[in-house]
């Protein structure tokens, strides 16, 4: 039987594993520049803890940036990564853009199941029709820790991705059992890996994963040091004009902001700039996070943007960028 090629493998079950996608030194760069930008080193993950409850291993410093590569010069060189880009395209085609949708994480794993598509209910919205325009869009995350260092994994939903014409009572049964684990990683944050169907993809130094924004996915309960950096691109078509303002403009308590014209011209010389998307004033359907949630994301966000560290449990962190 012949091996799937990358191809076939995002367009059957969501994701594609790029094992070494950046070199160790570019593996030892980004680690000191996430420190720097973070303020959090890898001491700070061996620190005594006051762990208790639900397998608690401790509390550790923790981080995140929405839209931080973009934010951040020392990470814009990750946009237009040379063997990135070649592998992007050869998933989606030449004509691929950069997507303004980024993160820096340390100390971070979401340990729900979640989409970080616009549209996040199964068939509802306009990122489940594709009978205009082709869904081509691809996050990238990079991992820069090991497995044997956090017992980090991320899981995804084989073809959880994909739209149907008609949906099944078993793809009903199967999104409903995923949204209750969710609420379940409320009481127990190793309750995602109870779903009998998921891939659990173990990371090392280096690592890329390319996954649909549709796919359902997971971080793992961690026990140590995280690092990841995640970075977008799509093909210019309606999909990628709602998922741009999306996250620029009717996600506020991501702080998300114009591209530094430095960054622009960049990309532009790189062919990976979009001059002009359109304007909504709606997109139907999109997901947006309770109120009370929002106001937390905002003041968690505010406090990364200002470089102070959360100190907190690993195992918990739920937050849906």
């Amino acid at each position: 039987m012949s091996t799937p090629t990358m191809q076939e493998q995002l367009k059957n079950q969501g994701f594609v594993v790029i094992r070494q996608l950046l070199s160790n030194q570019e593996v030892d760069f980004y680690l000191n520049k996430l420190a720097e930008r973070s303020g959090i080193t890898k001491a700070n993950f061996k620190a005594p803890g006051a762990g208790r409850g639900f397998d608690q291993k401790g509390r550790q410093a923790s981080w995140n940036l929405p839209d931080g590569v973009s934010k951040s010069r020392d990470f814009w060189p990750l946009i237009y990564n040379e063997r990135l880009i070649s592998t992007v395209r050869e998933l989606l085609g030449p004509d691929i853009r950069f997507l303004q949708h980024t993160d820096l994480h340390v100390g971070l794993s979401a340990v729900a199941w979640h989409r970080d598509s616009v549209n996040r209910k199964f068939g509802l919205g306009p990122d489940w029709d594709e009978s205009q325009a082709p869904y081509k869009i691809v996050r990238v995350g990079l991992y820069l820790q090991s497995h044997a260092e956090s017992s980090f994994k991320l899981g995804f939903i084989k073809g959880s991705h994909r739209p149907e014409t008609n949906i099944t009572l078993g793809r009903r049964l199967s999104e409903t059992q995923i949204t209750w684990m969710g609420a379940l990683s409320y009481l127990s944050p190793k309750a995602q890996m109870w779903a009998a169907n998921a891939e659990w993809i173990a990371t090392e130094p280096g690592d890329g994963i390319i996954f649909d924004p549709r796919t359902l996915h997971s971080g793992s309960y961690i026990i140590g040091p995280k690092y990841s950096m995640f970075v977008a691109y799509s093909i210019e078509n309606v999909h990628f004009y709602h998922h741009q303002h999306y996250y620029r403009h009717l996600r506020p308590e991501l702080n998300y902001g114009d591209l530094d014209p430095e960054l622009i011209q960049t990309l532009k010389a790189q062919g990976l700039y979009l001059d002009q998307s359109p304007v909504y004033t709606h997109i139907e359907g999109a997901w947006t996070p309770a109120p009370m949630l929002k106001s937390l994301l905002a003041k968690r966000i505010k406090a990364g943007e200002q470089g102070v560290v959360r100190i907190c449990r690993p195992s918990i962190h739920r937050t849906k960028s």
